[in-house]
């Protein structure tokens, strides 16, 4: 037995004869090619020095552009303060998504996120809770009979708010 890594089995494998050892190497040859076409056609290499000039230019304006969107992103995903449902949908409407209250706690239920039947409705479901994308607020209320009354109320944290305006920004989820 011998053990070698994937350079080394390349090595050996060019050197060999015959009908299977041709069709390896033909598929080598393929994979290469298929990657350095995704590497010329994906990304814009300069020909000139002038080139790259103006291509770092271009993305240091974009760097600038995305500086602010960035810093808030990573504010709000740090935060220790969660926001309503209700002012997460206000969030998502605001860029762009027509989206109110309503219709999200529905999609929210809909797609996993929120219980949807029960007494429990409307609480984070596990998965929900394992990504850590709500938190729930517990109250308490002393009834004028002398009974306590307890609420719980889902919020969205930090966390949970970038996740859901990623979602719904990149995936330009309908409604």
């Amino acid at each position: 037995m011998y053990y070698m890594n994937r350079d080394g089995f390349t090595l050996l494998a060019v050197g060999f004869t015959g009908k299977r050892a041709l069709q390896f190497k033909i598929q080598y040859i393929q994979a290469f090619n298929s990657m350095e076409t995704q590497i010329r056609t994906g990304y814009a290499i300069p020909g000139s020095y002038a080139e790259a000039l103006k291509l770092a230019a271009s993305q240091a304006e974009q760097i600038e552009d995305m500086k602010p969107k960035a810093l808030f992103a990573d504010a709000v995903a740090t935060s220790h303060t969660s926001i309503l449902i209700g002012d997460l949908a206000k969030l998502i409407r605001q860029n762009g998504v027509d989206i109110g209250q309503n219709r999200l706690f529905a999609w929210l239920r809909d797609h996993g996120y929120l219980i949807s039947k029960g007494d429990r409705r409307n609480m984070p479901t596990q998965r929900a809770m394992d990504l850590e994308l709500f938190d729930i607020k517990e109250r308490t209320f002393q009834n004028p009979d002398g009974s306590v009354r307890i609420t719980k109320t889902t919020k969205v944290t930090g966390k949970g708010q970038q996740y859901f305006i990623n979602k719904f920004l990149q995936k330009e989820i309908t409604v």
